[in-house]
């Protein structure tokens, strides 16, 4: 294909899809001139671009749609949907056509019936939809480009300068050294006067030199660092460029099934990489088609249920930081969890409905080979489709989150990064070698003490805000097999989540955070556990990215493998009162982490009505809190017969030994001082109450 083809096919790729939207415009908006005059200005240009590259077939295809559209110039006659339904056909084989363009034609071999001529050669593979690998950039943008690289050669200037100043210090070091050496040949100690005034004049050329070259260095790692950014800027793709395939699909399959389906979306001028776009353009087909095929119900089921006639698909695009997030809505039936609970059972999926709570249902949603449907059509019932949305958001390290409500519809997000070409990352150092942790999944860090590592029948915890994450070092993560991947007595950790799961990284320390280009490992390297790729630092070494996704999982798994507690009898709560956020989830970790079931209050108050609504078997109270304190709440459950035989641990900064027969007096079976804490200590007590409770 010659460079004029290729820039027709280009255009003719972009005109089809504004032609595409236009259309389908027109369609909800018939009386509006505007639109119809803008694709009747495409279709227009398309025919003479056709022409001038000598496509025929697409020129005369292109004038078929501007002459079925001048009719309705006057606006005496609106344009129907079946009508446009034409038009889209036409549209079809004029993207057909251009797809042609850019496939490989392979000779075909002569046939061996002379009567019959030779056969028409035909692809050697596949037309390839390359519509999403090209960018149309505009003259602003490049000129801003272009003028970023003349400021960074500008900026080279003064290293011109810094060098000569370099290159005289050399040379007086090397007369220097001449000087040396024949002063020691002949002992000549008059030379000192000489050799003073040459080693102050080194001192200020490398003086120079170093204030010349660091400044312009500074200047040209900005510059270039401005140029990188805006050359990645003009490799992204603007979402609108898939919302008309988007919006035709669900015409398509509505139509296909006998409904009527509008679709609209807010921010298509959000830009991501064309193979990112690519990929969840095919995420959000299997998403729409699903809606309309399982979510909106028939015209009749609408009416029914007081619904508007026409059902209704919105997508929402937001850039959220170096991500963006896809969250496609419908206003359809919901998820029948009960159904989707049967079909996980039929399918093996789960070996009881008892088994699977509504969250962990709608999870398998995603899982291949589920389906609801009754019957076998060209849409849907074969279980595939959802699936492929999990996949994409996998293999994009992004993510995917559904919620559904019987009645009112079902809403799909897909989070994916704006590039995979650069990603930001937290450099991180553990036994002597070095790893970076892409920072997307990076929710913080922070300093751990050996105290402050929770051991539990799962393994170790470390608590991070009010949650209890698991905790295991790096070393053991990457190489299980191995050993020696004790950490020092105080580490860093970088606590990393991955959908709803978390892990505590424990490392030796943090080296800091740079943007790197991740590459595929080389095919004789393996598949090493949580690793997505590599990068190379600036001595050109490589270091390993890590896979936040894999980490999580290979951190669970690890927990569950060490976890050595068996399955303990039911035992009854306990509550925790103490209006410290930290002291309650410090407190609830410890027990939790022991196989206890734990509840929260932030007040005595609070307390007292949970422990009248549910039964605990150990109260654990703090003594100094708004309002009513710990001594007389205990006070006041040894006065209530229903509470008075549930033991009460107080747990307070307060250490005289008048406060200790305080609490005494009130009834406490034990009396902790946060300042001497000890959770084995506190372990034990805890088990030594309950089961003197039970």
């Amino acid at each position: 294909m010659n460079e004029l083809e290729d820039y027709f096919r280009d255009e003719a790729n972009e005109i089809v899809e504004g032609l595409t939207r236009d259309l389908l415009a027109l369609e909800r908006n018939p009386s509006d001139m505007a639109i119809l005059a803008r694709c009747m200005r495409l279709a227009h240009t398309l025919k003479g671009a056709a022409r001038v590259v000598r496509q025929t077939r697409i020129g005369e295809m292109a004038h078929t749609i501007e002459d079925a559209l001048a009719p309705f110039r006057d606006g005496e006659d609106a344009i129907t949907s079946d009508y446009v339904s034409d038009l889209l056909r036409i549209l079809e084989r004029i993207r057909e056509e251009t797809t042609k363009l850019g496939a490989t034609i392979a000779p075909a071999p002569a046939s061996e019936d002379k009567g019959k001529g030779t056969r028409e050669s035909k692809p050697a593979s596949p037309p390839v939809d390359d519509r999403l690998e090209t960018v149309r950039v505009d003259i602003a943008d490049m000129d801003a480009l272009l003028e970023g690289l003349s400021e960074a050669s500008i900026q080279i200037g003064p290293l011109n300068g810094g060098f000569g100043a370099l290159q005289h210090a050399l040379r007086l070091a090397v007369l220097l050294r001449e000087e040396l050496e024949l002063g020691q040949a002949v002992g000549d100690r008059g030379r000192g006067s000489r050799l003073g005034a040459q080693i102050a004049e080194i001192t200020q050329s490398l003086v120079h030199a170093e204030r010349d070259i660091g400044a312009a260095l500074g200047r040209i790692e900005r510059e270039l660092g401005e140029v990188q950014s805006r050359a990645a800027t003009l490799r992204l793709l603007p979402v609108g460029a898939i919302l008309g395939t988007l919006e035709l699909t669900t015409r398509d399959t509505a139509e296909a099934l006998g409904k009527n389906v509008s679709f609209s979306a807010r921010g298509g001028e959000v830009r991501l990489e064309g193979h990112v776009l690519s990929a969840v353009r095919d995420a959000l087909l299997h998403v729409i088609r699903n809606a309309v095929d399982h979510g909106i119900e028939s015209f009749e089921e609408r009416i029914g249920w007081g619904k508007p006639e026409v059902g209704r698909i919105h997508l929402d695009i937001e850039r959220r930081g170096r991500m963006v997030a896809f969250r496609c809505s419908d206003d359809g039936r919901g998820i029948d969890v009960a159904a989707v609970r049967q079909a996980a059972v039929r399918r093996g999926l789960a070996k009881g409905e008892e088994e699977l709570d509504e969250e962990a249902t709608l999870a398998l949603v995603f899982r291949s080979g589920l389906t609801t449907a009754a019957e076998v059509t060209e849409i849907s019932g074969r279980g595939v489709g959802l699936d492929v949305v999990r996949e994409v958001a996998n293999r994009l390290r992004g993510s995917v989150r559904l919620s559904s409500k019987l009645g009112e519809g079902t809403t799909i997000e897909i989070e994916v990064p704006v590039s995979l070409s650069s990603i930001p990352v937290l450099s991180v150092m553990f036994g002597g070698s070095t790893a970076l942790v892409p920072l997307d999944a990076v929710r913080g860090t922070r300093r751990v003490t050996a105290s402050e590592r929770l051991q539990g029948p799962g393994g170790e915890r470390i608590l991070f805000g009010d949650r209890a994450v698991p905790f295991t070092p790096l070393g053991a993560v990457l190489a299980p097999a191995s050993e020696g991947h004790d950490l020092p007595e105080a580490c860093s950790a970088v606590i990393v989540q991955s959908g709803e799961a978390w892990i505590a990284l424990g490392v030796d320390r943090l080296l800091g955070t740079m943007d790197v280009v991740l590459r595929p490992l080389p095919p004789g390297a393996g598949a090493p556990a949580a690793v997505a790729g590599a990068a190379f630092d600036a001595q050109g070494d490589p270091l390993l990215v890590l896979d936040p996704p894999a980490l999580a999982r290979t951190g669970a798994r690890r927990e569950a493998a060490t976890s050595t507690r068996r399955e303990a009898p039911k035992r009854l709560p306990i509550l925790v009162i103490d209006d410290s956020l930290t002291t309650r989830m410090l407190e609830q970790s410890i027990l939790e982490s022991a196989g206890y079931e734990v509840d929260l209050s932030a007040s005595a108050e609070e307390g007292l009505r949970k422990a009248k609504a549910r039964k605990y078997g150990l109260f654990i109270v703090d003594v100094e809190m708004p309002g009513m304190d710990g001594f007389e709440f205990t006070a006041t459950t040894r006065a209530d017969p229903a509470l008075r035989d549930v033991p009460v641990i107080i747990v307070t900064s307060l250490a005289t030994s008048k406060d200790r027969d305080k609490g005494a007096a009130a009834g406490a079976s034990a009396y902790i001082v946060k300042g001497e804490f000890d959770q084995k200590h506190f372990v034990r007590k805890v088990a030594e109450l309950l089961g003197a409770a039970s």
